[in-house]
């Protein structure tokens, strides 16, 4: 028999109890997401107006993106390993406190300068909110409807998408960077409080035998071992491969993103912002059509639809002349991402055990913040030497050679 167990050290309850524990708990999380999500575009959207305001260049970008990368890289697959081990109250608060961290050091950086606009990228090593969250997700659902509830949590995701983005946009613009940073600080210390009034020390699935046998459980927290245990599933390799090189077009784009709205088609900051929404309104469409989709097509074919889109999107950006021709080439591209991670992090989950869900979903970032760590520096080359359209050009040419690869397969990595 298989339990979740969140009864944080209490008795334990009826099945009925468990269940409705279950489905508040589910309710929290997604309240939890929200409410970050907002935080991290309040954060987002200040960002990079005081990197102009301390004179940061797109080479200095680059290079702040890539510190964000190490960083992200370095905490990764230790986070998805504590969370497995010490539990999603200890994970999700973790992020938060590194989050309010992070906003601090932002709004001291306009003392400081670039040097410490620069430091403001350590807490990085410590937010993980994505394994956090799909790590509490996966336990607390099946295989059948893995895809589904991680669905779910990004369309929770949106709300943050679409209104953290106009929130930062019109708070900029008329109380300043400083004032939208201690906001989002603010708010993640509210998460904070949520997550230790609600959220139980563990969300595993568990079966009754390691109840009864807790020291079954224990593992080191630093054990190369399990990483690599994890890397020699087939289905685990080969889909955090597809994830690696599928990153490196989506971090060439979005890491200049807001140079290029801002030096080329001089957004200001409450226009910076409605586009902003306007990709969380097309990501609250792409997650909503993964349940339909996954039901009517197999997983395989899902994936390669996704990589259509995306790859359409990036011939649309290479021809773009304007702020709206962009906004339209983003359209397909941002549904094609969002489904494609989506499905991949359903893979990944289904292809381990429930005790190894947060590890997975670490290595799962880890995959995305190898390419992010080189291709801000590439990026920013490509920008300054052949212009925007250069970097549409080269996101095609990576994602046209995932489709045919794709395509080439009869069936989704499996285990």
């Amino acid at each position: 028999m298989v339990t979740v167990n969140i009864q944080d050290g209490s008795s334990k309850g009826g099945a009925n109890g468990e269940r409705r524990n279950t489905k508040f708990l589910m309710f929290m999380i997604h309240v939890n997401y929200a409410i970050y999500g907002i935080s991290s575009h309040l954060q987002g959207g200040a960002f990079p107006f005081v990197s102009k305001k301390l004179g940061v260049d797109p080479t200095t970008w680059g290079y702040l993106q890539t510190t964000i990368a190490i960083a992200q890289l370095a905490g990764c697959p230790v986070f998805g390993r504590f969370g497995d081990l010490y539990g999603g109250r200890a994970a999700m608060t973790m992020t938060f406190l590194g989050m309010m961290v992070e906003n601090l050091l932002v709004v001291m950086a306009f003392s400081g300068g670039i040097p410490l606009l620069f430091i403001s990228r350590a807490p990085m090593l410590f937010i993980h909110p994505m394994t956090a969250f799909q790590m509490v997700a996966s336990d607390l659902s099946d295989e059948k409807t893995r895809a589904d509830a991680l669905a779910k949590l990004n369309i929770v995701s949106t709300i943050g998408r679409i209104l953290g983005p106009t929130i930062a946009g019109w708070l900029v613009e008329h109380y300043g960077e400083s004032f939208t940073c201690l906001v989002a600080a603010s708010m993640s210390g509210l998460c904070v409080a949520l997550v230790w009034i609600f959220v139980p020390v563990s969300t595993k699935q568990v079966k009754e035998e390691t109840l009864e046998n807790p020291s079954q459980k224990k593992a080191s927290l630093f054990d190369p071992k399990e990483i690599l245990r994890l890397l020699r599933i087939p289905a685990v390799a080969e889909l955090l491969g597809i994830k690696m090189f599928c990153s490196v077009a989506f971090f060439l784009l979005n890491s200049m993103m807001p140079i290029i709205q801002m030096e080329v088609f001089n957004m200001s900051p409450q226009e910076y912002g409605y586009f902003g929404t306007y990709l969380g309104i097309v990501y609250l469409v792409c997650f909503s059509c993964v349940s339909p989709l996954t039901k009517r097509m197999s997983d395989i074919n899902v994936m390669r639809l996704s990589e259509i889109f995306v790859t359409i999107g990036d011939f649309g950006l290479a021809l773009s002349n304007n702020k709206w021709q962009t906004g339209l080439a983003f359209l397909p591209r941002a549904f094609g991402d969002g489904i494609l991670a989506t499905m991949i992090n359903s893979g990944l989950s289904k292809g381990v055990s429930p005790q190894d869900t947060g590890g997975v979903m670490g290595l799962s970032l880890s995959a995305g913040h190898v390419p992010h760590m080189i291709t801000p520096p590439i990026a920013a080359r490509l920008f300054e030497t052949f212009g925007y359209r250069s970097i549409g050009i080269a996101c095609f040419t990576i994602n046209s050679a995932m489709t045919v690869y794709l395509f080439r397969r009869q069936n989704a990595p499996s285990t």
